[in-house]
C-alpha cells in the first residue's frame, strides 16, 4: 500500500518582491542606526578623555594632601606614527594626548607615582591659547623637553615629546596664578576630537568637546560637556 506524505500546498519561498521590500527596511534602518552609532563613538571617546583628566588631576592633589608634598601634573604632546601627518621623532608634529603626576621629592626631584594614561586615539588637547590656558602659559609654565631622569614613553615614544606641567601644592592649592596667565586666572584645557581640528575659532570649541577647569586657589577641578553634535 501507498503512503502519501502530507504537504502544506500553502508554504512557499520568499518572491522576489518580498525580498527587495525586506532589504528596502533594513536599508533604511540602517540610514537612520549608522549616523546614532556614530554618535555614540564620539561621545564615548570624549567620556572616557573627560574621565581621565578629572580622575588623574584629582587623584594627584588628594595625594599632595595626604602625602604633604607638591605634586605635578604633566601633560604630554607627541608624535603618533599611526596618525597621518605625524612623525614619532617630531612631537611638535603631534598633540597633547596624555598626561602623568610625578610627587616632588626632598630636592626637587620628581618622582612619577602616577600612571601613565592616554587619551583615546580621536581626543587630543586643544593647543589654541583661547581654548587652554592651562598649556599656553609660556612665562611661567613653558613647553619642556624631558631630561634623561624623565621617563621614557611607551608605544615607540621613548623621550621623543614635550610637556606642560603645573602642581598641586601640599595644601592643595595650585602653583598657576589666580590673576595671571593668558586668560587672567582662568585656568582650562578644551579636549576635542582629532578630526575637528580646525572647525572651532579663536573662544569658540569646535562641535564635540569638553573643557576641564581648575581653580588656582582651591585646587579643585571640574569638567563641562556641551551635548555631542
Amino acid at each position: 500500500m501507498k503512503t502519501r506524505v502530507p504537504t502544506d500546498r500553502n508554504s512557499r519561498a520568499f518572491s522576489l518582491i518580498e525580498l527587495l521590500v525586506v532589504i528596502a527596511i533594513i536599508g533604511i534602518i540602517g540610514a537612520f542606526a549608522v549616523p546614532a552609532a556614530g554618535q555614540l563613538l564620539k561621545g564615548s571617546s570624549l567620556t572616557q578623555a573627560a574621565n581621565t583628566l578629572s580622575d588623574q588631576t584629582a587623584a594627584a592633589r588628594q595625594q599632595a594632601l595626604t602625602r604633604n608634598r607638591s605634586v605635578e601634573v604633566r601633560f604630554y604632546r607627541f608624535g603618533d606614527p599611526e596618525q597621518a601627518g605625524e612623525s614619532a621623532a617630531s612631537p611638535s608634529s603631534g598633540y597633547f594626548r596624555a598626561l602623568q603626576y610625578f610627587e616632588i621629592a626632598d630636592g626637587g626631584i620628581p618622582n612619577p607615582t602616577g600612571r601613565y594614561v592616554r587619551f583615546p586615539n580621536s581626543v587630543i588637547m586643544s593647543s589654541e591659547t583661547a581654548l587652554s590656558s592651562v598649556l599656553n602659559d609660556t612665562a611661567n609654565h613653558p613647553v619642556t623637553k624631558p631630561t634623561p631622569n624623565d621617563p621614557d614613553l611607551p608605544r615607540g615614544v621613548g623621550r621623543n615629546y614635550e610637556y606642560v606641567a603645573f602642581r598641586f601644592q601640599p595644601d592643595g592649592t595650585t602653583n598657576l596664578s589666580p590673576t595671571g596667565g593668558p586668560s587672567n586666572g582662568l585656568w582650562f584645557i578644551t579636549c576635542h576630537l582629532q578630526t575637528d581640528k580646525g572647525k572651532g575659532t579663536a573662544g569658540n570649541p569646535p562641535p564635540n568637546f569638553f573643557t576641564w577647569m581648575v581653580d588656582p586657589v582651591s585646587g579643585a577641578t571640574k569638567v563641562l560637556r556641551p551635548g555631542v553634535k
